[in-house]
Order: C-alpha cells, then sequence, then structure tokens
C-alpha cells in the first residue's frame, strides 16, 4: 500500500489529534509489513517523511494531540513564498537548507509580503484576506511568527486596505535594522510607505513619499527607496509628523532599466542591483548616506553581443562576508528578463572579475544564498516547484525539495553568517 506523495509530516503549527495518530500507527504497521530496502527504493521523498513520523508515533504508542516544533533557526534556514499564481490563500514552506527537508509551512493570504529578522528570530508577513475567500469585506494585516513554533506572535491589523498592487517584490516590505519596525509599500491611491510598531503590535501611520519604490531600511527611523529619475530618496520619517526626504545624485539614466527584484544587506549596507543588460548597480549605505560605487559588467561584450541577459524572478544574490555577487543569466531575446535561467555567474563585487559560472541543469526561476562561512546557493524552478541547493563556491548540486506548492517564487533567508 503505496502512502499518498502530500502526506509530509510537516512541523505545522496544528494539533495532531487522536485520528492522526491512530492513522499513523497503522501506516507504522504497514510500512514494516514490506521489505525496508524494497519500500525505500520505491518511495518519493514525502512517502519517506511520512514513513519516518508513522514509526517515531508507533514507537512511542501515544494518542494524545501534541504540537510538533521546528529546530532552531540557523543560518541555512530558508524560507520559500509560494503566491500559487496569486491565488486567494498561499503558502510559506520553511526549509532547512543542510538537510535539504521542509520543517514547516505558514498559511498566508493574497500576495504576502514575508520578510525575516536578520538574526532568524522572527518570520512576518504583511498579507490580505477577504471574508468569502476570493471576495468581500477585505482585511490587510502583519502577523508575526515564531521561528519554532511557528505559532503566530502578533497580528496587526492595517486600516483602510492600504497594500495595494504590491505583488511578489523583495524589498517592498522591509524591517529596520533593529528588527523594532515593519515597512510596506503603498501604491494606491498615492506612493506611501506604512510604518508597524512590531514591540508594540500596533499601525502607527502612513507616510507620504514622493514616485519612488522599494525599502531599504539604514536606520531605526531612516530608508532609502528607488525614483523613477533614476536617483535615491532617503526619508527620515522620526515618530511624527512629516518625513524629511531627499534626493542623491542621478545614478542611472531613465532608460536604463533596473531589474525588479534587487539584492541588500542591511548589515553591510551594501545594494546590488542589476540592469536588463547584466550591468551592476553597487551603493554603499552603510554611513547613513549613499554612495555609489563602480558599476560592473556581469556579461563580457561578446556574452552581450550573442544574447546573453540576466532574467528570472529573484535574479540576484548579495553575499555579505566574500563580497560576492550572483546573478542569473541565459540568453534570451529582448524583454524576455523573466522567464527563467539556466545559469549563474559568481563575481568579486569589488573588482567585477567572474569567479564562476555554473550551469545549474535546471530552469531557475530565484535564486539566494546563506550567509554563513561556507555558503549554500539556493536556486528555485516554480515550473518543477522544487528548491535546488547547490555549493555556492563549486556550483555542485548537493540536494533539492520538491513539491512546493503551486507557483513558488520568493527565496528568504536570514543575515546570520
Amino acid at each position: 500500500m503505496a502512502l499518498p506523495p502530500n502526506f509530509m509530516p510537516l512541523f505545522r503549527a496544528s494539533l495532531i489529534g487522536l485520528g492522526l495518530g491512530c492513522s499513523a500507527l497503522a501506516l507504522a504497521a504497514i510500512a514494516q509489513d514490506a521489505p525496508e530496502a524494497e519500500t525505500q527504493a520505491q518511495e518519493t521523498q514525502g512517502q519517506a517523511a511520512a514513513r519516518a513520523a508513522a514509526a517515531d508515533l508507533a514507537a512511542g504508542q501515544d494518542d494524545e494531540p501534541r504540537i510538533l516544533e521546528a529546530p532552531a533557526p540557523d543560518a541555512r534556514r530558508v524560507y520559500v513564498n509560494d503566491p500559487a499564481h496569486f491565488a486567494a490563500v498561499t503558502q510559506q514552506f520553511v526549509i532547512d537548507g543542510e538537510a535539504g527537508r521542509v520543517i514547516g509551512m505558514i498559511d498566508g493570504g493574497f500576495l504576502p509580503n514575508p520578510v525575516v529578522a536578520d538574526d532568524g528570530s522572527f518570520i512576518a508577513h504583511a498579507s490580505t484576506v477577504f471574508s468569502r475567500i476570493a471576495r468581500g469585506e477585505r482585511t490587510d494585516y502583519v502577523e508575526v511568527f515564531d521561528p519554532v513554533t511557528l505559532l503566530p506572535t502578533a497580528d496587526i491589523e492595517l486600516p483602510d486596505a492600504p497594500r495595494f498592487l504590491v505583488g511578489t517584490y523583495p524589498w517592498m516590505t522591509s524591517l529596520t535594522p533593529d528588527g523594532k519596525t515593519l515597512l510596506f509599500y503603498q501604491f494606491s491611491p498615492a506612493p506611501a510607505v506604512g510604518v508597524v510598531d512590531l514591540e508594540g503590535k500596533a499601525f502607527k501611520r502612513m507616510l507620504d513619499v514622493p514616485d519612488c519604490y522599494h525599502i531599504f531600511p539604514t536606520a531605526p527611523d531612516t530608508f532609502f527607496m528607488h525614483c523613477r529619475d533614476g536617483s535615491l530618496a532617503k526619508v527620515a520619517f522620526g515618530t511624527e509628523g512629516t518625513p524629511e526626504i531627499t534626493h542623491t545624485e542621478v545614478f542611472h539614466p531613465e532608460d536604463e532599466f533596473l531589474i525588479n527584484h534587487p539584492a541588500y544587506s542591511q548589515k553591510a549596507g551594501r545594494l546590488v542591483w542589476p540592469t536588463y543588460t547584466g550591468k551592476i548597480h553597487q551603493i554603499d549605505l552603510s554611513s547613513g548616506d549613499a554612495k555609489f560605487l563602480p558599476a560592473v559588467e556581469a556579461l563580457t561584450e561578446a556574452e552581450r553581443a550573442d544574447g546573453w541577459r540576466p532574467g528570472g524572478w529573484q535574479q540576484v544574490a548579495y553575499h555579505r562576508a566574500l563580497d560576492r555577487i550572483y546573478l542569473l543569466v541565459d540568453q534570451r531575446d529582448e524583454w524576455r528578463h523573466k522567464t527563467a535561467s539556466r545559469f549563474v555567474v559568481v563575481l568579486d563585487a569589488k573588482t567585477g572579475e567572474r569567479l564562476a559560472k555554473f550551469e545549474m541543469g535546471h530552469e531557475i526561476d530565484s535564486i539566494n544564498v546563506s550567509q554563513d562561512e561556507k555558503p549554500l546557493l539556493y536556486a528555485l524552478s516554480t515550473g518543477d516547484k522544487t528548491l535546488y541547493i547547490h555549493d555556492a563556491e563549486s556550483g555542485e548540486e548537493l540536494r533539492s525539495v520538491n513539491q512546493l506548492g503551486h507557483g513558488p517564487q520568493v527565496i528568504t533567508t536570514a543575515d546570520m553568517g
């Protein structure tokens, strides 16, 4: 008797009831009847995990409801957000990158924007739900979760439905460096940034901002945004009153288009922002002001002539300690920058020297990197619904985690290195 392929013993923040305990005991008995070697050869990853969980329950002979907990977060904890092709109910998968397994799930509403504290101490998201699933009264809210129990520790409602057209864009929702404030972007009726006090568990106010996008915090009361004219806006908002807004010099012309998903390290204060052609702008925000570093080219002139360009959804990652940039690239027609890529180029961020070019072996939509001493390169395929985990130094594929929902797109990690 085969176990269903989607039966996974996730560390989910829910009770395991008496019925499930009895079912698990029965499954354990069935698994024990079959030769172990034959069972392991034929089962999927999900079935193997289910068999192990059923055996654990059977060994304990315990029918009492209990709550499972995830391991403490480390530098290789990774979160994969599945917006499910703009479904009204979504999931975020909590993954142990070292073991290559799902250890929990967090439910979300429409287009949640997840963030994680740099020290891994909590996960949060800004989300939206409707009273009748996909219609009815709308509620925008921020939830904060414990990284071990995956239970919510705060549920903060946002007034006047401000989360319009947010999309699955990292850095449209951000945490201040002290982890005490969450900032979220509002597109309509006018550009604004919402301020949520996580310690006090309360929405504070909306800040009117110019026609600028993304939120890159540098202090508890300061963040930068990218503006349409090619400058950055520095927004100092304090505790009350009108925010003080100043603009930097223009660092790129308006017809030099930047991708929608830059990489930003708050600990380093480094903003890494590629263009559609593979030119990479870097801005040092560590001093509280913007210092524009020399741009580097990820692709050679010959490669660009041969149609090589960045591509994917979350196309760039930055490793703080190694000062390295990872960029998804492939050969493609112009304006196909959202399609998946099969290669990652690795650059020295200081010199622009290419250190490696990895063939990923899969159509990859999003990448990220763990921040530990020997980092892992995470490569997410929306089509395969799989997170491929690679050695970030050699590019070797080490393991993978499949069955990640309907259309996983965004990878979030903590800067715990």
